[in-house]
C-alpha cells in the first residue's frame, strides 16, 4: 500500500468515526431512553407495600398556587354535585382573555391568571363572582429569546401569599406585586428579576413554565440556568437565599414535602428528579429521569416518603423511596414508556392509587405494586383519545381534555363510574391550562376566554 493510499484509508476511517459519533449523538438526543430497561427493587417494593402513604391535610378554602393548596391537585369537595344528569352544571360567566396556558390562583374572591395580547404579557385579576376585570399589570415583551414567535402566551401560574403575588413570564420575567387593599385599587411592583440574565439560562424549546412555590419566607422558582437549576429568594425583599444545581430545567415546578422526616423541595429538571434541603438548598438526593426534549412537565407526586414521577415522550414513570433522615433515595421501580405517561397535566394520588392521563387515556395505577389497574375504565366511558389533566375532588375525579371537554367520575380504584360530561366547554385543541376548583365553582380557560362553572349540588 502506497503512502497516499494509507493517508486515504486513515482519513476515511477518521471521517467514519466522526460521522458515527455525530450519528450516535443525534440518536441519544432524539431518543435518550432507547436503552432504558424496566427495573424493580424487590426489597424496596415490599417496604412500599407496607408503608403509610400519608397525604397533607388541605387547609383553607382558597386555591393560592399552581395545582392547589398543597400543589397536588387534591381538595375536599363536600359541596360537589356528582349527578350531572340530574343537575347539569351552569355557566356562571365567560369573559374574553388573551393567549397562554396559565392556570388560576383564586384567593379572597379574586382569580389571578396570565395572558398575552399583542406584544404585552399581562397579569390579570378577575372578580370570581362576575368575571369582571378588576385590574391588569402588563409589560411589553418579545418572545425572540425563545428563537420563535409561535408561543401564544405565558405558561406558568401566579402564586398569592400574604397580600403579594408572584409570577414568572414565558421569557423569564419574575415579578412580585403588592396587591391592592381597597376597591378599584391597582397593584404595586415590589421587585422584579430577569431569570434568564441572572442565572444564564438557555430557554427550553417551549419557554419557561415554572410556577413560583412559597415555602416559609422563601419564594422558589426553577429557571434551570448554569448558575442555578432551582433558586430561592426571600419573598419580601427578592434577595437570593440559595441556589441548587446547574442543569437545564424542563417544564415542571418545584413542590415542598416532608420526606424521611426532613422538610425538602422536590424538583424535576429535564433529566433528573432531586430533593433539596428547604432551608439551604443543599441537594440531598438525585435520581435520573431523562426524557426526550427535556419534556418533564408533570409535578412529582408525593405519597408518604415516596416520590412518583411520570412523563410522556417515550419516558414512562418511576417511583423512588426517600430513606429515613431524608438524605438519600432509591428507585423502587422504573417503568420505561408504559404504565403512566403524563404529558400536559400531572397525576393525583388517593389511598395508594395514582390517577392521571397515560398519554391520551385516563388510567389508574396501583402505586404499591407498580402495576396498571386493568379494565379500570369501561370501554363505553373511554376518553376520545386526547391528552388531559385531572383533579381529585373528594371522592370524584374531574378531568379536562385538551379539546375542552370536562368530565366527572368516581375516583375508585375498583373501576371508573361516570358522573357527568360537558363537551366543548372550551374551544381549540390546546386547552392545557389546569382547571381550578374552589367551593363548588370550577375555573377554566383556553386561549380566548375564561369560564366559571357552578358545580354545587344545591
Amino acid at each position: 500500500m502506497t503512502r497516499r493510499q494509507r493517508f486515504t484509508v486513515i482519513g476515511g476511517l477518521l471521517f467514519l468515526i466522526v460521522a458515527l459519533a455525530w450519528l450516535w449523538s443525534m440518536v441519544q438526543n432524539r431518543f435518550p431512553n432507547i436503552f432504558d430497561r424496566e427495573t424493580t427493587d424487590a426489597a424496596e417494593l415490599e417496604k412500599l407495600k407496607k408503608a403509610e402513604l400519608r397525604q397533607p391535610v388541605v387547609s383553607g378554602t382558597d386555591w393560592p398556587q399552581f395545582y392547589g393548596p398543597n400543589r397536588d391537585g387534591v381538595v375536599p369537595a363536600p359541596e360537589l354535585n356528582t349527578d350531572w344528569a340530574k343537575k347539569e352544571p351552569a355557566k356562571l360567566w365567560s369573559v374574553p382573555i388573551g393567549g397562554g396556558y396559565s392556570s388560576f390562583a383564586v384567593v379572597d374572591g379574586s382569580a389571578y391568571t396570565m395572558d398575552k395580547i399583542d406584544n404585552r404579557e399581562r397579569i390579570v385579576c378577575l372578580d370570581t363572582a362576575t368575571g369582571a376585570t378588576r385590574w391588569t399589570h402588563d409589560r411589553e415583551v418579545t418572545y425572540r429569546r425563545a428563537g420563535t414567535n409561535f408561543l401564544p402566551g405565558p405558561r406558568s401560574t401566579p402564586s398569592v401569599h400574604d397580600g403579594k403575588l408572584y409570577a414568572v413570564g414565558a421569557m423569564g420575567q419574575f415579578v412580585c406585586l403588592q396587591l391592592p387593599t381597597v376597591p378599584d385599587g391597582k397593584p404595586t411592583l415590589l421587585w422584579e428579576k430577569d431569570l434568564v440574565v441572572e442565572w444564564e439560562v438557555s430557554l427550553p424549546t417551549w419557554s419557561m413554565a415554572c410556577s413560583p412555590l412559597i415555602e416559609g419566607d422563601l419564594v422558589i422558582v426553577q429557571p434551570g440556568g448554569r448558575k442555578g437549576t432551582v433558586v430561592a429568594y426571600n419573598r419580601s425583599s427578592g434577595e437570593v437565599r440559595w441556589t441548587a444545581g446547574n442543569e437545564a430545567t424542563g417544564y415542571s415546578s418545584p413542590v415542598a414535602a416532608t420526606l424521611g422526616g426532613l422538610r425538602q423541595i422536590v424538583a424535576v429538571s429535564g433529566k433528573n428528579v432531586f430533593g433539596m434541603n428547604a432551608s439551604d438548598g443543599k441537594i440531598l438526593w438525585k435520581q435520573s429521569f431523562v426524557t426526550q426534549f427535556d419534556g418533564n412537565i408533570a409535578l412529582p407526586v408525593i405519597a408518604g416518603d415516596f416520590v412518583f414521577v411520570s412523563a410522556s415522550y417515550n419516558r414512562g414513570c418511576a417511583c423512588f423511596a426517600v430513606e429515613p433522615g431524608g438524605q438519600s433515595a432509591k428507585p423502587v421501580y422504573v417503568k420505561p414508556n408504559r404504565l403512566m405517561r403524563n404529558h400536559i397535566g400531572s397525576s393525583v394520588h388517593r389511598n395508594g392509587f395514582v390517577f392521571g392521563y397515560d398519554n391520551t387515556v385516563l388510567a389508574c395505577v396501583n402505586l404499591r405494586e407498580g402495576t396498571a389497574v386493568e379494565d379500570w375504565m369501561p370501554a363505553d366511558q373511554e376518553s376520545k383519545l386526547e391528552r388531559g389533566c385531572v383533579l381529585l375532588l373528594g371522592d370524584s375525579l374531574l378531568s379536562l381534555g385538551e379539546r375542552g371537554t370536562v368530565s366527572l367520575g368516581s375516583a375508585d380504584a375498583k373501576g371508573y363510574t361516570a358522573q357527568g360530561r360537558l363537551p366543548n366547554v372550551l374551544s381549540g385543541g390546546e386547552c392545557w391550562a389546569l382547571p381550578v376548583y374552589v367551593q363548588g365553582r370550577l375555573f377554566l380557560r383556553d386561549g380566548e376566554k375564561a369560564v366559571c362553572l357552578d358545580l354545587r349540588k344545591d
